[in-house]
């Protein structure tokens, strides 16, 4: 039985072949992964690999499980395939890689004058991003710390690197894998933290099965394997807290018996509940038995998404009680009896050091001697034999947004702490917030008695978005189909103006559905209805991008109909797949045959959305609602028949309207005389549109008040 293997290594972004990377070929095996072949990719960028498997009797022939793995010529990797391994591969396969610009920059492999994807971000403040703290008196020309920064190409960030040696150990069976070597080298190194306090997030980061030496620990490393297979992207623990306590309390809380120099913390654990996950709720259920967890507060629950806390331990500068880190370390001692802990965690102490600013490395050590007797800190740590079973990180809010990116899991909440602008309290008392910008001569569908209300309304909100809020607040809970709401929104509609063009990405918020055509039903809002009870929970939308369409491509996609004689755009609505439940989501879509683009490195990483999908040709138009009696609006036209969209958005039409700066209102219209094929001459009032429901689209300021105010987070 013989496999070849062919593909072209691509940039993501533009799918041009890249010359000259090496490419690795290996078998996925339960213990240890095979190199089956390795090769360099040509000039267009494409590559072939021929493996044949050993001599023997058939029944024997295991068919690979194949993945690669892309390195530079300087040997810097830039890609593994290992989680999208194709098993039981047979014959001819293809395997495609696509490397993200950004990567290939940072990796030298291409060259880009552009700035920093976190455009402006002082430079300055970037470093940290990019910068280990390590104590002085390190090794520079250590060859594992030459490793390590080699590793570092192509890489956004320090937590970007930490993030793929967790990719790598994932159901990993040596227990000194080269990437725990790693980790050891960079906690060897790191700096000396002396006190640490608040919140911080954080996750395992590689486990290993205790300190086993010789041939065994190549593959013996059953924790760590069972680990992988089961809770590594899905664990329950999501991070710790830190308080400071007086050295009365410290006193108490250990008897007298341990007096560590400088100050004291209490630390707590978090645990948090993935409801889609089944591993992740037996094991979550399992430790709320176990260890007694207690539920956080409401005001934790909302700021950092977690439910339980628990695991009580004290946090002190202290000598590592393991005798393979010599040094200072951030001690984290679940071992005193009055904390409360149960087994194991009654013979765990955790140790720090600080990697990056406000990025810390932890090791895990247990005790293996002693262990039902009481605990002694006075006692020598030999006596315990502490054993090393992993690592783990720990972070501060700063680096929030960047773990929200990588560690999707986590589930960290678009309001945690590091995630909104901490001038926006400021920034609200901004007149650009409260002012309504509306047509200078209101057009005919206005009504000066229901915008005397609107304005009454206004009197105590300290912006628009607050408003819209609660009008929000008030359609989505009493779900009347004909609620006074729609007509003060209708109202601001009416007002608001038919602005020429837009250009960019603008965040999306759904003010409320309304339920018309033949789901109307006794004015019951139906469609809000399915949306509170279903349809927020597996919403990936996030907003809408616009761009210019050259003429030629305008001309292609409107079947020469539309010629560009006034401003027009290519649009599309922008996804974001970082949960599990969204990239559910992202498989159906694929399933439903949804024409899809990926979203630029740039795009995901500044606007936090994956892909592009349900295009549209936008322009100035007149309004199809009857309401707006021929109002001027922006148009988005989903219903050209090249652009391919899926029922029932073939049929739409969104409007939009500017009511504020950086703020607009949108209609959704869609056809409900559906059966008419759709003639752009044709008179509108053919296709029978009706209104569908509200939206907004909004600029990044707004974006951070609706953030603070926490309207609409289903849809961030």
């Amino acid at each position: 039985m013989s496999v070849t293997i062919t593909g072209t290594v691509r940039e993501k972004e533009n799918q041009k072949g890249l010359p000259n990377l090496k490419v690795e070929a290996f078998d996925a095996d339960f213990l240890k992964d095979d190199l089956i072949g390795r090769t360099t990719t040509g000039d267009d960028g494409t590559f072939s690999i021929r493996w044949t498997a050993a001599e023997g009797p058939a029944f024997l022939r295991d068919k690979p499980d194949l993945y690669l793995i892309v390195k530079s010529q300087a040997g810097a990797r830039l890609k593994s395939t290992r989680q999208d391994t194709l098993r039981d591969a047979v014959g001819d396969v293809e395997i495609n890689v696509d490397i993200s610009h950004s990567t290939l920059v940072g990796a030298s492999i291409v060259h880009d004058e552009a700035g920093h994807w976190m455009t402006g971000i002082d430079p300055e403040s970037l470093k940290k991003y990019s910068t280990w703290t390590l104590r002085p008196d390190h090794d520079p020309n250590d060859k594992l710390l030459g490793e390590i920064q080699s590793d570092m190409q192509g890489r956004d960030s320090i937590l970007d690197l930490l993030k793929t040696y967790w990719d790598e150990l994932n159901i990993n069976t040596d227990n000194n894998a080269p990437q725990i070597q790693k980790l050891a080298k960079l906690f060897e190194v790191g700096q000396d933290l002396d006190d640490l306090e608040g919140h911080h997030y954080g996750i395992p980061i590689g486990l290993r099965t205790g300190d086993q030496e010789g041939a065994l620990s190549e593959y013996g490393n059953l924790i760590g394997l069972l680990w992988g297979v089961s809770l590594q992207d899905e664990c329950p623990w999501v991070g710790k807290s830190f308080s400071a306590m007086t050295a009365a309390q410290a006193n108490q809380s250990t008897l007298g018996l341990d007096r560590p120099d400088g100050k004291v913390y209490r630390g707590i654990n978090h645990f948090n509940r993935i409801d889609h996950q089944p591993l992740n709720i037996v094991s979550y259920y399992f430790m709320n038995w176990w260890m007694g967890l207690g539920a956080a507060p409401k005001k934790e629950q909302k700021n950092y998404g977690y439910e339980k806390n628990g695991g009580h331990f004290l946090a002190y500068k202290n000598r590592s009680v393991y005798p393979g880190s010599d040094r200072n370390v951030f001690q984290l001692n679940y071992r005193f009896k009055h904390l409360g802990n149960n087994v194991p965690l009654t013979w765990l102490i955790d140790e720090l050091v600080q990697v990056a600013d406000g990025l810390y490395l932890g090791q895990l050590l247990f005790a293996t001697k002693r262990i039902l007797r009481g605990y002694d800190p006075a006692g020598p740590n030999s006596d315990h034999h502490y054993q090393h079973f992993g690592y783990f990180l720990l972070w501060d809010r700063s680096w929030n947004a960047e773990a929200r990116r990588l560690f999707s899991y986590l589930e960290i909440p678009v309001t945690a702490p590091g995630l909104v602008d901490p001038d926006v309290a400021a920034s609200i008392k901004l007149p650009k917030f409260s002012t309504f910008t509306f047509e200078e001569t209101p057009s005919a569908g206005c009504n000066d008695e229901i915008m005397a209300t609107i304005n009454d309304d206004m009197r105590d909100k300290p912006t628009i978005m607050h408003l819209l809020q609660e009008y929000s607040d008030q359609l989505q809970q009493n779900c009347d189909n004909d609620s006074p709401y729609f007509v003060k929104l209708q109202e601001l509609f009416n007002r608001g103006i038919g602005i020429p063009e837009v250009r960019g990405f603008f965040r999306g918020a759904l003010v409320s559905w309304h339920s018309a055509g033949l789901l109307k039903f006794f004015d019951v809002n139906v469609l809000n209805r399915a949306w509170s009870f279903l349809g927020r929970h597996f919403s990936t939308w996030t907003g809408k991008s616009f761009e210019d369409i050259p003429d030629n491509r305008l001309r292609d996609i409107t079947d020469g109909k539309e010629t560009g004689e006034i401003p027009t755009f290519w649009g599309a609505n922008t996804q974001a797949l970082r949960t599990s439940k969204e990239k559910f989501v992202g498989e159906l879509m694929k399933v439903g045959g949804i024409w899809t683009e990926p979203a630029t490195a740039e795009e995901a990483m500044t606007y936090g959305y994956d892909l592009k999908n349900f295009f549209f040709i936008a322009h100035q138009a007149k309004s199809i609602n009857p309401t707006c009696k021929g109002k001027t609006i922006f148009n988005f036209n989903y219903r050209w028949p090249n652009l391919k969209t899926i029922k029932p958005d073939r049929y739409c039409i969104d409007e939009l309207v500017a009511i504020a700066d950086g703020l607009y209102l949108g209609h959704l219209m869609y056809a409900t005389e559906v059966h008419k094929p759709f003639d752009p001459a044709a008179d509108p009032g053919v296709y029978k549109y009706r209104l569908f429901g509200y939206f907004l689209l909004m600029d990044e300021e707004w974006h951070q008040i609706r953030l603070r105010i926490g309207y609409d987070l289903d849809n961030v």
